[in-house]
């Protein structure tokens, strides 16, 4: 769960949205790939250290981000690497979302759904502007031989949360129904996040760097933005399970396996582990 606190790469195979191969057959690395990505993660990873120190300074900081990856995405002559630098817009827009919308206005579970409405919104719309197709960044219909993997990291989740839980010790989350707040979760921070981070920023990280390179580069951005948390622990945390979901999506093609997961995380660290307490 993201903390809540307030050279041209060459393609020589063809990408994938389903299937033995995963996202991709092979895509040729480019250094100008991964620096960029590396420069934009320290960029953020530095926001976000700013954002607990003060939280206006933090705000400046990611605003500053989201412009410049937005002048840099239409000054850059690679598509592919176009691309990725705009789709890179969705991590400063996420905490600056989080920051910028009073949470003593809405109650906690609502303001989850909230927040997830314009991150759909930025994530569809790099979708259509890239001409992406669904099944590319994991809407695609699974292949029988990849739901053993599909439905078995969903019942990892229940470990993960608990673990998540023991670092984190969150209060119990508000709500008047668990199964409403139950599914909040699973699509306003499961969907989302999975939908954002493993679908289209791992689709076009691993278009401008190797597969291993991008995997890791999402992994460790989806890592520093739980750097709010306050607990270096939780952020080594973030990033296993997020290069755990990218190794499954880039296997099965999919997100929804990872989702679901995802989702039950944040209903065991939110919902069930503070009961039994």
């Amino acid at each position: 769960m993201i903390s809540l606190k307030g050279g041209e790469a060459e393609t020589v195979g063809r990408r994938e949205g389903t299937g033995e191969e995963g996202m991709w057959n092979h895509i040729k690395p480019s250094r100008l790939g991964i620096y960029v990505g590396i420069t934009y993660l320290f960029l953020i990873a530095l926001a976000e250290i700013l954002t607990v120190e003060d939280a206006r300074i933090g705000i400046t900081a990611h605003i500053f981000i989201l412009f410049a990856t937005l002048i840099h995405s239409t000054l850059t002559s690679d598509r592919n690497l176009s691309a990725f630098i705009m789709s890179l817009v969705l991590a400063p827009l996420i905490r600056i979302l989080s920051i910028s919308m009073p949470l003593t206005r809405f109650s906690r579970i609502s303001w989850f759904m909230l927040i997830s409405i314009p991150i759909f919104i930025a994530t569809f719309t790099c979708i259509y502007l890239q001409g992406i197709k669904l099944g590319e960044v994991g809407f695609s219909k699974p292949i029988l031989r990849n739901i053993p993997l599909e439905c078995g990291v969903i019942p990892l989740a229940v470990p993960l949360g608990f673990a998540e839980y023991q670092i984190l010790k969150p209060e119990l989350l508000p709500h008047h129904s668990f199964i409403g707040a139950s599914l909040i979760l699973i699509i306003c921070t499961g969907l989302v996040e999975e939908l954002t981070f493993r679908g289209l920023l791992q689709y076009n990280a691993t278009r401008v760097m190797s597969k291993w390179s991008g995997i890791l580069l999402i992994s460790a951005i989806f890592a520093v933005l739980h750097i709010g948390n306050l607990s270096i622990l939780d952020c080594i945390f973030a990033f296993f399970v997020g290069f755990l979901f990218s190794i499954v999506r880039e296997r099965t093609g999919t997100v929804y396996g990872i989702s679901i997961s995802h989702g039950l995380i944040n209903i065991i660290l939110f919902l069930v582990a503070p009961l039994l307490q």
